[in-house]
């Protein structure tokens, strides 16, 4: 999955990569403000330029809203503002599926948010702003589809989770970013890769403020 929002600028060769990792499977998520100039700052064509035939649109003009203006989309059942800027979009492609159409001025009912089926892939295009709600909504969607899930199954506020892999095993990164103590359950059994602790599965690893801990899975 690659999420590129406000990809204003696209360099050679980007769009060629973009495109083939969406049609050997993968997902492509970007926003207004995407593929609009080259690697000079020259507008190529129609928005969104050499992304288009990836998302499958046109867009044929952008509505900046004064400061405090909204307009409305909504999206699995729930309403969230269209703030900023709102792309008048126009589905292009076969395979393009409206996730969600403004509701409000001269564009109500016109897509705010698509989908487009490419290859084997999909490619997202959201035309406005939003709030965090709307982006943990879709994302969640799109995370399910793909079935990519997290290090942890539970998530702790303020501590971020990475995992990287190579010769020599696999390795959690585990941050807090909080200014207190967390306390995070083990969900497997690791060997602390700094002290050489054995942690056993269900067992409470406590991160100070600041801390962080490399744990190795065994």
């Amino acid at each position: 999955m690659i999420i590129a929002p406000i990809l204003y600028m696209v360099k050679p060769g980007v769009d060629e990569k973009i495109r083939q990792f969406v049609k050997e499977g993968g997902s492509f998520v970007t926003t207004y403000f995407s593929g609009y100039v080259d690697e000079n700052d020259l507008v190529q064509g129609a928005y969104p330029g050499k992304l288009s035939d990836i998302l499958g649109i046109w867009v044929e003009e952008s509505d900046a809203l004064p400061d405090g203006e909204e307009n409305a989309m909504v999206f699995a059942g729930t309403k969230y503002p269209a703030k900023i800027l709102c792309d008048i979009i126009h589905p292009e492609s076969d395979g393009v599926e409206v996730l969600s159409n403004y509701e409000e001025d001269f564009y109500a009912k016109t897509p705010v948010i698509t989908k487009n089926h490419f290859g084997n892939g999909t490619a997202y295009y959201i035309g406005t702003s939003s709030e965090e709600g709307f982006y943990d909504s879709l994302l969640e969607m799109i995370l399910k589809e793909k079935k990519i899930s997290g290090v942890f199954e539970k998530e702790y506020a303020g501590v971020e989770m990475t995992e990287r892999v190579n010769e020599n095993g696999a390795f959690v990164f585990l941050l807090n970013h909080n200014n207190i103590e967390e306390k995070v359950t083990a969900e497997d059994d690791f060997i602390d890769a700094v002290t050489k602790e054995e942690i056993k599965k269900g067992e409470i690893i406590l991160l100070k403020a600041k801390d962080a801990k490399i744990l190795k899975r065994r």
